[in-house]
């Protein structure tokens, strides 16, 4: 009997970046074509063992894992994600690649030409990053590793407890002939973009708060920790993160966290909802998420209240609502308004969302804390005012 041979796409040697680290090994071949500066400056850092020492200091699971930073070489993890290389990049985005498991991208602030050294890997499709990051790189082996390190026990900034020192070197290595990165995913995130979980706000009156209804046969911490948890639609914990360093045994508690406890899901207008929220490890003292980057109360700092109106149309032939909404905004560090919560209805659903969309439209002048600008929140009230015929 004759057999038919069937040409094959054999694998190409090419020179290739192997991350070391004590959970193991991740290899990831360089997108030349796509990102040519991005590959020659990455390279040259790690020739000169620019990376070696370095941690994995942002881990999020179903989201990156990212590191390269220079300030995390010491035991002063307060700095780490601020640090950079020598020099700056300039962006060299692509619309060709897309952000999917395994894809490498260079890590930047809100300046596109401001990425460095510090890197990070997608652990799932994150078409929201597309066009909007440099990918210069691709995992050819370790995402078992990378999905490892993302699940570590973290602290309330994403950093893991137990640093994830790095060493990196460039070998030869086959690789695929595919480029994974060329073809499109559905979206994966879990816990961040357009789909991550709410911050409960017990202030917000459409709020209903989760409650623990149990946690299984696992001991009740005598020491209690505090933690930052998040529940989805059903009540079961997606994710931990611990609010003390010192957690004795995190990992053991966190796989306990995750397979046994179960919540009543926290509601918002009446539907379960993914939310955000920390307790300790006892299961009590509910309360808002602290994580950092938290928007600053005013009344909290002692500061003045900016004094503002927000006018709210009632539809001709309504009448006007004897009471007015209390809202509270979150405005960001760029003076945007990112939320509105309801701290008191003025009786109609319907205002009350006329009022709330009033006020997400809103612009302001950035607070600030000495030099830097802060996220606030700010409490406002709502004047109505009569539609009048055109």
């Amino acid at each position: 009997m004759a057999l038919l041979a069937v040409p094959a796409f054999a694998a190409t040697k090419e020179e290739v970046a192997v991350v070391h680290t004590g959970r193991g090994d991740i290899a990831f071949r360089f997108l030349e074509r796509a990102a040519p500066g991005h590959v020659a400056y990455v390279k040259e850092l790690i020739r000169r063992g620019f990376y070696d020492g370095t941690t994995f200091h942002r881990v999020i699971p179903h989201f990156v894992i990212q590191g390269g930073d220079p300030n995390s070489k010491d035991s002063d993890r307060s700095n780490d994600g601020d640090g950079e290389a020598d020099r700056r990049l300039k962006a060299e985005f692509s619309t060709a690649l897309h952000y999917r498991p395994g894809t490498v991208g260079m890590a930047r602030d809100a300046d596109p030409d401001s990425g460095s050294c510090q890197f990070f890997i997608a652990l799932e499709n994150l078409p929201r990053l597309d066009g909007k990051y440099t990918i210069f790189g691709e995992v050819i082996s370790g995402m078992e590793v990378a999905r490892t390190i993302a699940n570590q026990p973290r602290d309330l900034k994403d950093n893991p407890l137990e640093s994830i020192v790095m060493k990196v070197e460039l070998k030869t290595k086959k690789v695929p002939p595919e480029i994974l990165s060329l073809k499109e995913g559905p979206n994966g995130e879990v816990l961040t973009g357009p789909g991550k979980p709410k911050p409960w706000d017990p202030s917000d009156v459409r709020w209903k708060a989760p409650a623990l209804t149990g946690r299984g046969n696992d001991p009740v911490q005598t020491a209690a920790v505090p933690l930052d948890l998040c529940v989805d639609e059903s009540g079961a914990v997606l994710d931990v993160r611990f609010g003390r360093l010192d957690t004795p045994e995190p990992a053991k508690l966190q796989d306990q966290i995750k397979r046994n406890w179960r919540f009543s899901p926290a509601q918002l207008d009446g539907s379960p909802v993914k939310a955000r929220f920390s307790m300790d490890s006892g299961g009590t003292r509910l309360a808002p998420s602290q994580v950092p980057g938290t928007p600053v109360d005013f009344r909290s700092e002692g500061l003045t209240l900016p004094q503002v109106v927000v006018r709210a149309t009632v539809p001709e032939g309504e009448l006007t609502p004897e009471k007015e909404p209390a809202l509270r905004l979150t405005i960001d560090e760029s003076g945007h308004v990112t939320d509105v919560s309801l701290q008191a209805t003025c009786g109609d659903r319907a205002l009350d969302e006329a009022a709330m969309n009033a006020a997400k439209v809103l612009r302001f002048t950035p607070a600030h804390r000495g030099k830097d600008p802060v996220a606030v929140y700010l409490d406002i009230s709502v004047k109505w005012t009569e539609e009048s015929s055109p």
